[in-house]
């Protein structure tokens, strides 16, 4: 703190008895040290402090008073006044109690007299740490609120994505979409992005425009959930809205739950058919005719390693498919012009990279307005024998290699047929020099070195005649 300059002269005047008025009435806690800083007096405010606190530091040095941590800050504080300097600068100190308990303190030496004392102004920080600890304990409470609100809007997030009914939230006032589920992405036919911030009036077909607009009228003023039969999009069949409000961020918003008119079998509908979908131990993917998925079984999720069916719910098939930018393509035109697909090869990729090989069967079929892609997905990693795994040995006939078509690019089948075709060359001169080993690469075009390293790497064996 900077001094007062002209004032030093007139508070200089004061005599004895007011000077230590003054300190007492500026100070919370007024240590008076001799010039080795032992203590010789103390003067506290009897609000803060009572006689116990300092009756036995009288007579103690002030660095025996404190922490430990505290003791180099008197150490500085004492040589600095020592040394000349009129004050020292203010420093935190702990004081210790008899009871060993820490009290903070802001400490400012000031030297005094001729005969180097001194006296230690300090000022009581415990309000400031009570407050202090009382903000962190607030800052806490409010991180937990916070992470429980994270938790929540996770946890509503999953079970709004997870229900297959399409539901909308939009606003009262401008009928904007502020929330959409994915199974109302399905329905309209619209990514989610695209579908938030649309206006509701706009998914209806114009000849329910008015009964939509009286539905909401209706709701908003009794403030009661109310349902009718709406058409969305030209043409499209008529399917059950229901409707109800809320508020929400001071503003009322309703909520839209649509019905559609069709859909995947439910258990009220065919029973039998979603217990075998739910047991068959081959994966099972249902899509629309873009490839996105709408249902799968628990065999397909093992497949693919995901946890629940809602992680992958809205999600193209590609990204499961070891040639994800031909593979899908590929089944959807086959299915668009015969209808069916059987044992297709490809390579299924599960979420930790990991690919199998599967074969793959499709139909398509028509569910209501929309048309449906349902694919059998085998794992055939288990009976696929040695000959016609792509890195095999030597030795495969022309339906392995036809096999490989799937699985191994077309550079490494076409490698595969070189070595087939010159295998069969090799054991066809063998047999026709009857294993004379030199006629056979006479007959062949080969040196005799360059036949014994094709025998090795084919793996031919046999006795050679020329040989003693």
């Amino acid at each position: 703190m900077g001094r007062i300059e002209g004032a030093r002269g007139e508070i200089a005047g004061l005599d004895a008895q007011a000077s230590a008025a003054l300190v007492e009435a500026a100070a919370d806690l007024a240590l008076i040290l001799d010039a080795n800083g032992v203590v010789r007096d103390v003067a506290a405010s009897a609000e803060s402090w009572t006689a116990p606190f300092f009756r036995d530091w009288i007579g103690a040095s002030w660095e025996s008073l404190v922490t430990t941590e505290s003791r180099p800050k008197v150490r500085e504080m004492l040589s600095l006044v020592q040394a000349g300097e009129i004050h020292a600068r203010w420093r935190h100190i702990n004081q210790l109690q008899p009871d060993g308990k820490e009290i903070p303190v802001l400490f400012s030496l000031v030297r005094v007299g001729s005969d180097g004392r001194m006296v230690a102004i300090g000022r009581d920080l415990r309000p400031l740490a009570t407050l202090q600890s009382r903000l962190v304990e607030a800052q806490q409470h409010m991180e937990k609120d916070y992470s429980r609100l994270r938790r929540l809007e996770h946890e509503y997030r999953t079970l709004f994505d997870l229900v297959r009914d399409p539901i909308l939230v939009i606003r009262a006032r401008t009928h904007e979409v502020i929330e959409c589920n994915r199974a109302a992405g399905f329905f309209f036919n619209r990514e989610l992005t695209a579908l938030s911030g649309m206006v509701f009036d706009d998914l209806i077909d114009k000849a329910s425009l008015q009964a939509a607009q009286l539905l909401l009228q209706q709701v908003n003023g009794s403030g009661r959930a109310s349902e009718t039969e709406l058409s969305y999009g030209q043409g499209s069949a008529r399917a059950r809205t229901a409707v109800s409000c809320l508020r929400q961020e001071s503003e009322t918003v309703f909520l839209i739950r649509v019905e559609p008119p069709s859909g995947l079998p439910s258990a009220a509908e065919d029973a039998s058919v979603l217990e075998a979908m739910h047991r068959i131990s081959d994966g099972l993917v249902i899509t629309d005719a873009r490839g996105i998925i709408r249902h799968v079984n628990p065999a397909f999720l093992e497949q693919i390693q995901t946890p629940h069916a809602g992680q992958i719910i809205g999600e193209s098939l590609n990204r499961w498919l070891g040639r994800a930018n031909t593979d899908l393509l590929v089944m959807i035109n086959s299915l668009a012009q015969g209808g069916s697909v059987r044992l297709f090869s490809t390579q299924l990729v599960s979420e930790s990279g990991l690919s199998v090989p599967v074969e793959l069967s499709g139909v398509s079929f028509n569910l209501g307005p929309e048309t449906m892609l349902g694919f059998v997905v085998r794992d055939v990693n288990r009976r696929l024998d040695v000959s016609t795994e792509p890195n095999a040995p030597m030795g495969r006939s022309g339906a392995d290699l036809a096999a490989l078509v799937g699985r191994m690019p077309l550079k490494e089948i076409v490698g595969e047929t070189v070595d087939l075709i010159e295998k069969l060359c090799i054991e066809a001169a063998l047999k026709l020099t009857k294993n004379n080993r030199a006629s056979a690469a006479e007959m062949l075009g080969l040196s005799r070195q360059s036949l014994y390293v094709k025998l090795r790497r084919f793996g031919i064996e046999g006795p050679d005649d020329d040989e003693e």
